[in-house]
C-alpha cells in the first residue's frame, strides 16, 4: 500500500528549517512519498532542493494563499495524491516529532481506523486536529470529504478556514460513519467537556511526555495564545528527547539564544481554571500565584 504525505509549508525567508527537515525525515523512515507546497516561494533554494531530494520529497512552489487547506488542495489538484492508499495531511505548525514516528504509525495503522489524527478535539465543534490526519483512500474519497476540500479556500481568512477546513473536515468524518482513532483524547472530567481548550496547550506537557504525541506546536512557544503560565517548562521536555535538540526551537523562533515563551497576562480565576482542568496539574500549581 503506497503511502503519500501532503505537506503544507510556509516560512517568511522561503528556507526550510532544520526541525522542519527531522519532521520530513521521519515521515520518509515510515515509507510515506511527501510532497511539500512551499507557499509564498517561487524557486526553492538550491540547498533546500538538495536536501528534500536526500528525503525523497518533492517541492512544489506555490502562492501563498489557503493556508494548509489551500496548500493540500492545490497538492490534490496537481495529482499529488493519485493512486495512494494511505494520504497524510500534515503541516509545519509544530516541532518534533521528539520520539521515532514509525512505531506511532505502525500503532494506528494496526488498529485499521479510516482516519486517525494526533489529537482529538472538541474546541468549537468535534474534529481531529488538522496538523496530522491521516485517511485510507476509501476515507479520502468520500464525498463529504471530498466536499471539503473543494471549498474555495484561497479566498477565505483564517477563521473561516478553521471552521469549514478543520472543523468541517471532522463533521465529514462524522457524516461517512467513518471509523476513527487518535493517539491524544481530551479529559472528559465533567469540567473539561464544558471547557474543552486546546489539548496540545493546556495539556502539552501530558502528552509530550507519555509519548502518546511527540510534539510541541509553535504557536504554543511563539505567541502563547491560551496564556499557559507553564509553557517555559517546554525545555527540560524537549531535553529529553533522543533524536531533536532543543537549539532548533531556539534557532527557529529567535537568535538561537534560550527561548523563553510570552505569558500574557491571565485573572487568578483563569488560573485557577486552568488549574483544574489540565492534565498538567502539578505545573499548573506551581505557577498558580506568580
Amino acid at each position: 500500500m503506497t503511502r503519500t504525505c501532503l505537506f503544507a509549508h510556509f516560512d517568511p525567508g522561503g528556507r526550510i528549517a532544520p526541525h522542519v527537515l527531522h519532521y520530513l525525515g521521519q515521515l520518509q523512515s515510515c515509507g510515506f512519498s511527501t510532497h511539500v507546497a512551499m507557499s509564498g516561494v517561487e524557486r526553492p533554494h538550491d540547498a533546500d532542493r538538495a536536501a528534500l531530494a536526500q528525503l525523497g520529497a518533492t517541492p512544489h512552489p506555490r502562492p501563498n494563499r489557503g493556508l494548509d487547506f489551500g496548500a493540500w488542495q492545490d497538492l490534490v489538484a496537481r495529482g499529488c495524491a493519485d493512486g495512494a492508499g494511505t494520504i497524510l495531511l500534515a503541516n509545519d505548525s509544530v516541532f518534533g516529532p521528539l520520539l521515532p514516528l514509525p512505531p506511532i504509525v505502525a500503532d494506528m495503522e494496526a488498529a485499521a481506523p479510516d482516519v486517525w489524527g494526533m489529537v482529538e478535539s472538541r474546541e468549537g465543534a468535534w474534529h481531529l486536529q488538522s496538523w496530522f490526519v491521516c485517511l485510507t483512500a476509501r476515507a479520502f474519497a468520500a464525498p463529504a470529504v471530498a466536499r471539503v476540500l473543494r471549498q474555495p479556500f484561497g479566498e477565505m481568512g483564517k477563521a473561516e478556514i478553521v471552521l469549514h477546513g478543520e472543523l468541517g473536515l471532522g463533521a465529514a468524518i462524522k457524516t461517512e460513519g467513518l471509523r476513527w482513532a487518535a493517539r491524544a483524547r481530551p479529559p472528559a472530567r465533567r469540567l473539561r467537556r464544558l471547557v474543552p481548550g486546546n489539548p496540545m496547550h493546556l495539556d502539552f506537557l501530558s502528552v509530550m511526555r507519555d509519548g502518546s504525541v511527540p510534539f510541541v506546536k509553535v504557536e504554543l512557544l511563539r505567541d502563547n495564545p491560551a496564556a499557559v503560565r507553564w509553557a517555559g517548562a517546554w525545555r527540560d521536555a524537549v531535553a529529553a528527547s533522543p533524536i531533536f535538540p532543543a537549539s532548533w526551537v531556539d534557532r527557529h523562533l529567535g537568535d538561537g539564544s534560550p527561548h523563553v515563551p510570552p505569558c500574557p497576562e491571565q485573572t487568578l480565576r483563569m488560573r485557577l481554571l486552568y488549574a483544574a482542568i489540565t492534565r498538567d496539574r502539578r505545573e499548573a500549581l506551581r505557577t498558580l500565584l506568580r
